[in-house]
């Protein structure tokens, strides 16, 4: 596995180093590093579906911290939101704040009544002000629904299988450590005594692989399966971006008509 190092330094543990587990862990683990240690090779078909469980995982990841920063492009308003969802538990705040379209909005309809409303700057000013404003009005509706039907949804979505996966994975790296460095001691072994322990001990140690691999890969597959869920996420995204558009293509084209009469 590509975190076995990792996975090492936590099954040694603070006083793991200092026992005969985790010194023949560490062994097997320097001795593997140097080319001078055979060592037990998982199955293609594992190692496939643990690689796209793993690409799934980097990918929706990726995925949801780009669609933060498409909800909040505004790096201190996105912190401050992030900082109340998982500290104050307030929640975002992007449905509250003036979005860019209303600010601008607000400015127009400001200018073009200073102007006056007989004048054409003026009442063209305070249409397209108000449009603005509207529309500033719908994405925020719309960036709430992009957050709770899509964003939350998304991310929070597999995290808990991904966690006890990680979990699962370091527990087999370990087992099979395990496994390799008690079938050194079997080649090492000086005397039949000796040999018929360590033999004891790598059936023990397979027994043990077996059961950790066979637990890692009923998670990994679960997660492979249940990643297909992904898409309806992202139907719904579809979807509100496709209503958003359509509704602001109608104020638009309304605004539009007035002005050209």
């Amino acid at each position: 596995m590509d975190d076995l190092g990792q996975s090492l330094k936590e099954g040694l543990g603070t006083l793991g180093s200092l026992s005969v587990k985790g010194f023949d862990r560490a062994k097997q683990f320097s001795q593997e590093k140097m080319g001078n240690a055979v060592k037990t090779e998982y199955d293609q078909e594992f190692m496939h579906l643990s690689a796209r469980v793993e690409s799934t995982k980097q990918c929706v990841n990726s995925t949801a911290n780009a669609a933060r920063n498409f909800l909040q492009p505004n790096t201190a308003a996105r912190l401050e939101d992030m900082f109340n969802e998982k500290v104050t538990g307030r929640g975002s705040a992007m449905d509250k704040r003036p979005s860019y379209s209303e600010i601008l909005g607000n400015t127009m309809k400001k200018g073009g009544s200073e102007v006056g409303d007989q004048t054409e700057i003026g009442k063209s000013m305070i249409e397209v002000g108000t449009t603005f404003e509207k529309l500033g009005m719908l994405e925020r509706e719309i960036l709430s629904d992009v957050y709770n039907n899509f964003f939350k949804p998304f991310s929070n979505h597999l995290q808990v299988e991904w966690s006890n996966i990680a979990t699962e994975k370091r527990r087999l790296d370990l087992a099979r450590l395990d496994l390799d460095a008690a079938k050194s001691k079997v080649k090492a072994a000086r005397t039949p005594e000796t040999m018929q322990q360590n033999e004891q001990k790598v059936r023990e140690c397979q027994a043990a692989f077996d059961r950790q691999y066979e637990q890692t890969k009923i998670l990994l597959t679960d997660a492979d399966r249940k990643s297909s869920e992904f898409s309806n996420h992202l139907e719904e995204l579809i979807r509100n971006q496709m209503n958003y558009h359509e509704l602001a293509h109608k104020m638009l084209e309304e605004a539009y008509t007035k002005m050209k009469k």
